[in-house]
């Protein structure tokens, strides 16, 4: 959905910012983060489906069973008031019946309502922005029904989404928390069972001693009335986790911090998350413009321009010259060079693996990656900007409502999730004297502890250096290695130390046999 103008930051972190202190090389110590486990019921991975179910020509399709076959026991969907409720007191549950349908157990669902509606809403909209209720008994019943209807099936509801964005909420503040305050009641009035995620936080804000992200102040004061005045109408907060992996854990700290200094200490969850990003790389800065002029005419009252041409569209006129533009623009296009769809892909495989280690050493319950269904845009679909930025973020391709090819970020988020069932907890482990190495240990329970590693390099051009030996103690008798991409990696096992070969590849490692 990432469609707010904060994601220009993306990639705009400072790079060695929250670089790991180096210390004594003859021990390793693992870094400081507390004990946060894994305590929320359910998979603590899942997959949302795309922007638009059951909604303005997308029909509601099922996707379930994909994402069970990746490993995931949590999905989200969003829905519009426009969609559910398009008059007074007229209610359509296709897409709501079809995605209940789906379902196994309430835990394995997430709902968002976005605040949508072209005659009960301040600012009339079928899609976007959202804005508040003329009537707040009218939001009520609307979210009290949806609820009602869902019979307990759904466990996580969630009201709008990065509100902090015009895009996404046409008004103030103090008018979300109302409509917080009213969404929560009528969740438990209908549901007493059911939890309330507070709409998500973009996340897009450097956390002290990194990059600060253009206007991101406001942001951070929109989420800091809302923590202070609606603590008690939700019970989940849901930060979202895009930008640089490498700030998630002080982000996600950030933001507990300010719960923490109010008194409560309430979960955090992350229910998009996804990359790479556009302007993670640096050579793509020069297209934030583009995004502005964008986000100007989305917002725009005369909605977005009908049709795109080279003559009118800037986007058509970077597609005539693509193969003169440098490689990290290039691999985000539509027909881009094969190697470069492919580099993309590994990309974003190796992505899904750090945030989600990253995550869950910060304490986040559960994580959503955004999405699951890619539909390839062509022709004039191409041209615009959120095909540029997201076009390829997609698992698995997607055509007339049929999943076919899986991309190599589906199947590292497979080999993801098998290696981590069970998991309990993530830490980090601090190793000294080399600052580069990301090294992970999980608790899966009655699994036993494993271990995730790689090297933090540049994510374009990081694959092309070699890799580089590493080793630290090891107290069983054997060890397995597997990359990402399934290779196995060799290792040998010397005097109590395990030694293989990293690169910025994830590795999984756990004892032999």
């Amino acid at each position: 959905m990432k469609i707010a103008l904060a994601v220009i930051a993306a990639g705009l972190t400072s790079a060695g910012a929250l670089m790991p202190q180096t210390g004594s090389p003859s021990s390793v110590a693992e870094v400081p983060a507390g004990d946060r486990q894994i305590l929320m019921p359910g998979s603590p991975f899942g997959i949302a489906a795309g922007f638009l179910y059951g909604y303005q020509g997308v029909k509601p399709y099922e996707f379930m069973t994909e994402v069970r076959q990746l490993g995931s026991g949590f999905s989200k969907i969003y829905l519009f008031w426009n969609q559910i409720e398009p008059a007074k007191g007229q209610y359509d549950w296709t897409a709501v019946d079809k995605y209940l349908d789906q379902l196994h157990s309430p835990e394995e669902g997430l709902i968002s309502l976005f605040s949508s509606s072209q005659w009960a809403t301040v600012q009339p909209a079928s899609l976007l922005p959202p804005s508040p209720a003329k009537n707040a008994d009218d939001y009520y019943h609307f979210v009290y029904e949806t609820v009602r209807h869902c019979k307990g099936r759904v466990r996580y509801w969630e009201n709008d989404a990065e509100p902090n964005s015009h895009l996404y909420w046409a008004s103030t503040q103090e008018q979300f928390v109302a409509e917080l305050r009213t969404f929560y009641h009528a969740v438990k009035d209908a549901d007493p069972s059911a939890v309330v995620v507070v709409g998500g936080y973009d996340g897009n804000f450097g956390p002290p001693c990194a990059f600060q992200f253009p206007n991101q102040q406001a942001g951070l004061d929109f989420f800091d009335y809302v923590l202070k005045n609606g603590p008690d109408a939700f019970d989940v907060f849901d930060l979202r986790l895009y930008g640089d992996p490498y700030t998630i854990v002080a982000r996600v700290d950030f933001m507990r911090q300010k719960m923490l200094a109010l008194g409560y200490d309430k979960p955090i969850i992350c229910t998009e998350y996804g990359g790479p990003n556009l302007f993670e790389f640096h050579e793509n800065h020069q297209y934030i413009p583009l995004l502005a002029s964008w986000m100007q005419t989305v917002t725009s009252t005369s909605g977005p321009e009908p049709g795109a041409s080279s003559a009118t569209n800037p986007m058509a006129e970077l597609y005539a010259k693509m193969n003169t533009l440098a490689p990290q623009t290039q691999m985000f296009m539509q027909g881009c060079p094969p190697e470069l769809d492919a580099k993309y892909q590994r990309i974003q495989a190796r992505g899904v693996i750090m945030r989600n280690l990253f995550a869950l050493a910060a304490g986040v319950q559960k994580t959503v990656y955004w999405y699951l269904p890619e539909s390839p845009a062509a022709g004039d679909d191409r041209f615009n900007f959120m095909n540029l930025m997201y076009g390829k973020i997609g698992l698995i391709e997607f055509h007339d409502g049929v999943f076919s090819n899986r991309y190599p970020g589906a199947e590292a988020f497979r080999r993801m999730t098998g290696f981590l069932q069970g998991v309990q907890q993530v830490k980090r482990i601090e190793v000294p004297g080399e600052p580069s190495i990301f090294l992970f240990a999980v608790d899966r329970g009655k699994r036993g502890s494993a271990y995730v590693v790689w090297e933090r390099r540049d994510a374009f051009t990081g694959e092309d250096s070699p890799a580089i030996s590493f080793g630290w103690p090891w107290p069983y008798p054997a060890a397995s290695a597997v990359d990402t991409f399934g290779q196995s990696i060799p290792t040998t096992i010397s005097h109590g130390k395990l030694q293989l070969a990293v690169s910025l590849t994830p590795i999984f490692i756990e004892a032999g046999r």
